[in-house]
């Protein structure tokens, strides 16, 4: 595998500080060195996602705690020595219970619940990633994931890579996955394009980063379903250099 691209990072080689925190709110995806797309630059940057996806935008209420670059949809990020510090308050978020195995038979929202999923989803998706050094390529459909309680939580996290191993091959998600870029990036803009020029164009996108009006340098994206239960279609990558400045969007199609 490519040195330059770390899939499924620890969170220690994602975020500068205040580990806490970090881990109680965000997923970290992948981590990659510029040089990727211009051999002149030597510095990490990293995808991200949120534990508390699930219905309507991110952040979406919580507009008392928006940044030029963290509203809904939208995570703004300093960069300090190739590590993420993010740039609101933690208040922007508005889930962070962790339910136990023995708070099963407690009363829990579904969002609570989908915090859970997923974060447990993940863990499942990055134990298969390690065990195969491949994102899951299979087709897997499991009603008991989709009942409306807590037992979907619960059936979840008893599964592991050996089941995920038993599921019906998918000739489309091996086709899909064989043509991503690096083994994990539905694209990279290595050519520096506007984002309106690219492939992913970001249409669906609530907003689009920008300072001063002039827009970030989109770097590039990622499927978010490969990662947890609920999730954004497609995780946008901005980046400023001058600002230190990464901005991740979210987009639904």
């Amino acid at each position: 595998m490519n040195e330059l691209v770390k899939i499924f990072p620890d969170y220690e080689d994602v975020f500068h500080d205040d580990i806490e925190n970090h881990k109680k709110y965000f997923l970290p995806i992948c981590s990659f060195n510029l040089k990727l797309i211009d051999a002149s630059q030597n510095e990490w940057l990293h995808v991200v996602s949120v534990k508390e996806i699930y219905d309507g935008c991110v952040g979406e209420d919580s507009t008392a705690f928006y940044t030029p670059f963290t509203q809904a949809d939208m995570l703004g990020f300093d960069v300090i020595e190739g590590k993420y510090r993010f740039d609101a308050d933690w208040n922007y978020f508005k889930v962070s219970t962790e339910i136990a195995p023995d708070q099963y038979h407690e009363e829990f929202s579904d969002v609570e619940i989908e915090y859970n999923m997923n974060d447990a989803m993940y863990q499942l998706k990055k134990a298969y990633f390690n065990k195969h050094r491949q994102l899951y390529d299979k087709y897997a459909y499991r009603s008991g994931l989709t009942v409306n309680d807590i037992r979907r939580l619960e059936r979840l996290r008893l599964l592991t890579p050996e089941d995920l191993e038993k599921d019906e091959n998918s000739e489309y998600m091996e086709e899909r996955n064989a043509a991503k870029i690096h083994g994990i990036f539905d694209e990279l803009n290595s050519e520096k394009k506007i984002l309106e020029d690219c492939n992913f164009d970001g249409c669906n996108l609530i907003s689009k980063p920008a300072h001063n009006g002039k827009p970030l340098d989109y770097i590039g994206c990622i499927e978010g379903y490969d990662f947890q239960q609920s999730s954004a279609d497609h995780i946008y990558l901005f980046y400023d250099r001058d600002l230190r400045k990464a901005v991740i969007c979210f987009e639904y199609t």
